[in-house]
């Protein structure tokens, strides 16, 4: 069936590329024993028109005490005499029973002559045992529109390189007046630059941690050049409202992303729900707020000049994948844009919400194959804190 011809949504049968064949996740699949002892499930390849298309992933009554299940988005071109080729990935540890029920949703961008199929695998092994599995494909947009198939426009800032080194980690004390990718340690709030941005935020909060946040947000922006007359921004997280006399002072033009639904919906491009940082409630004790489509801004004004995300790299990550999902919302941002990621950030293992360092050390590799730059990663004194502690990875888009 030819793909513009298909539903937007569709239910995919998750054993139907290796039908007959068990799946490592008890007693789903078939009955023969499987060729790949890894094999947990295998969509067949489908169609769909260029644009987005998001793959959810769900469980029945999972059940697990180890492993950790992986999901490859694989695409396959008919006729091309070529094996599949890996897209993008997700992955959850199936003892975490939270992130076993929310599951996976994982997006992408589709093209024209190719087919894909989702391939779930437990590289080490799992006891995991389930009653079902869904696997379901939506096109969430279509590139049908000639602006979704024109690249974005360099910005017109004149935004510097990122620090870096030949070192991708460093654990010498850093600076808060030239930042990198650094965690918060209590003798950066004490330095003459995050004094005068404190004094600027309005309300100032009273948590140290969200102090430092704010900070090194606006440190960050102004140090890599998006804090210009006539920049554009957008960026998520509530907490960052007290920036507003920031950026007003900048003269710079920002909107924030309104909450999502928590429905799983990828953001699209035709209708982003944002308000003005300093939008007041009214007496339904909603803020007034506003829908941009960048698909309807002609081509040389679409897009923006830098971005920032408070709490989306904790979110990623429990959806199975930091980098995709961060990389989702900075296609938005315009080559030479940076962006700057606040999330908590623990020294081991957590069952929080918090990355594990190692994590981030994954999460920079990942951004850096996918064409952006990120400043040097700094976790000095992160060990000797214990628990969460606010990081901020800075990133620019090439």
């Amino acid at each position: 069936m030819d793909a513009g011809t298909q539903d937007p949504i569709r239910d995919l049968d998750p054993f139907g590329f290796m039908e007959g064949q068990a799946s490592v996740i008890r007693p789903l699949g078939g009955k023969e024993r499987s060729l790949d002892p890894r094999y947990a499930f295998h969509t067949p390849y489908v169609e769909f028109r260029p644009g987005r298309v998001m793959f959810t992933i769900r469980f029945d009554r999972l059940r697990a005490t180890f492993g950790e299940l992986r999901v490859n988005i694989n695409a396959f071109i008919p006729g091309s005499g070529r094996d599949a080729i890996f897209v993008t990935s997700a992955r959850i540890p199936l003892s975490d029973s939270m992130a076993a029920e929310r599951g996976l949703a994982i997006s992408f961008m589709s093209v024209a002559g190719a087919t894909y199929a989702a391939y779930g695998y437990c590289t080490e092994g799992t006891d995991a045992q389930a009653a079902g599995l869904s696997v379901r494909a939506e096109q969430i947009e279509s590139s049908d529109d000639p602006a979704l198939q024109q690249p974005l426009l360099p910005t017109r800032l004149s935004t510097p390189p990122l620090v870096s080194a030949v070192r991708l980690v460093n654990d010498a004390a850093p600076s808060f007046q030239d930042p990198v990718s650094q965690a918060m340690s209590a003798g950066q709030l004490a330095e003459p630059d995050a004094h005068k941005w404190l004094s600027r935020l309005s309300p100032r909060p009273s948590d140290p941690e969200a102090q430092w946040r704010l900070a090194f947000l606006a440190q960050a922006l102004d140090r890599y050049g998006a804090l210009q007359p006539g920049a554009r921004g957008i960026g998520w997280g509530e907490e960052s409202r007290a920036l507003a006399p920031v950026f007003a002072a900048a003269q710079a033009e920002v909107a924030l992303v309104d909450p999502p639904a928590g429905d799983g919906s990828a953001l699209s491009w035709n209708a982003i729900a944002c308000s003005t940082l300093d939008a007041r409630p009214g007496p339904d004790g909603l803020r007034p707020g506003m829908i941009l489509s960048l698909t309807d801004q002609p081509a040389d004004e679409r897009g923006f000049d830098f971005l920032w995300t408070i709490g989306q790299a904790e979110q990623g990550h429990a959806a199975g994948s930091c980098a995709n999902h961060l990389v989702e919302l900075m296609a938005m941002l315009r080559p030479g844009g940076p962006a700057v990621h606040l999330f908590d950030v623990t020294a081991d293992m957590s069952d929080g919400p918090a990355l594990p360092r190692r994590e981030i050390d994954r999460l920079a590799v990942m951004l850096l194959a996918r064409g952006f730059s990120v400043a040097q990663l700094n976790f000095a004194g992160l060990a000797e804190r214990g628990g969460p502690v606010p990081f901020g990875l800075i990133v620019r888009k090439d």
